[in-house]
């Protein structure tokens, strides 16, 4: 008697848990994920540059990657910072690679407020051949990283020597970075954010 009087207890407390819960009604479904890239197969040179601002704007490391070559499919990427930031990190950019480059990417961290941008000025195609293009321009990158005492703006020039590797896909594998104004330049970020 104890037992049933125990199992129709346990049965009354289930049923009402169960219709508590609605455990076989269906929900809504959530939507997908938002994926912030807007990565496009680099068919041309200037698909290249289109990349490189766009993963800034959604501070996308792997998209930024995917911009410089990685020296198995085409040439050997080569960064060569501005004069006064080699001069004072060496150290820093004696073998950079295009995972430096990520890894510099990621510790700019989170933007903290606004938007990072990244625009060209002051285009010139300085040499072209059906497998290289060399550009030259001006750049103002913006990034509201979290670190006190380090612009949120950096200036300069750049000459990106651009490469289609064996399937036609283009990327940076030379970067000569040159200071314009008395402001900072690109190259200055990756020294700081370098983690070295």
């Amino acid at each position: 008697m104890q037992i049933r009087k125990g199992y129709a207890l346990l049965m009354l407390f289930f049923s009402a848990f169960t219709l508590q819960c609605d455990l076989f009604t269906t929900r809504d479904p959530e939507p997908p994920a938002q994926n912030n890239s807007t990565f496009i197969q680099p068919v041309s040179a200037d698909i290249v540059l289109e990349n490189l601002k766009n993963s800034v704007t959604e501070n996308n490391a792997d998209n930024y990657f995917r911009c410089f070559s990685d020296g198995t499919t085409s040439r050997t990427y080569f960064f060569l910072p501005s004069v006064e930031i080699s001069a004072q990190y060496s150290s820093v950019f004696s073998s950079w690679t295009p995972e430096q480059e990520r890894m510099y990417f990621q510790n700019l961290g989170q933007p903290s407020n606004g938007t990072p941008y990244l625009t060209f000025s002051n285009s010139q195609t300085l040499a072209v051949s059906s497998d290289s293009v060399v550009y030259s321009m001006d750049y103002t990158f913006f990034y509201p990283h979290r670190r006190s005492g380090v612009t949120q703006l950096v200036h300069g020039n750049m000459q990106l020597f651009l490469g289609a590797n064996t399937q036609r896909l283009w990327s940076v594998y030379r970067w000569q970075d040159n200071k314009t104004v008395s402001d900072s330049t690109w190259s200055y970020w990756k020294a700081v954010f370098s983690g070295s």
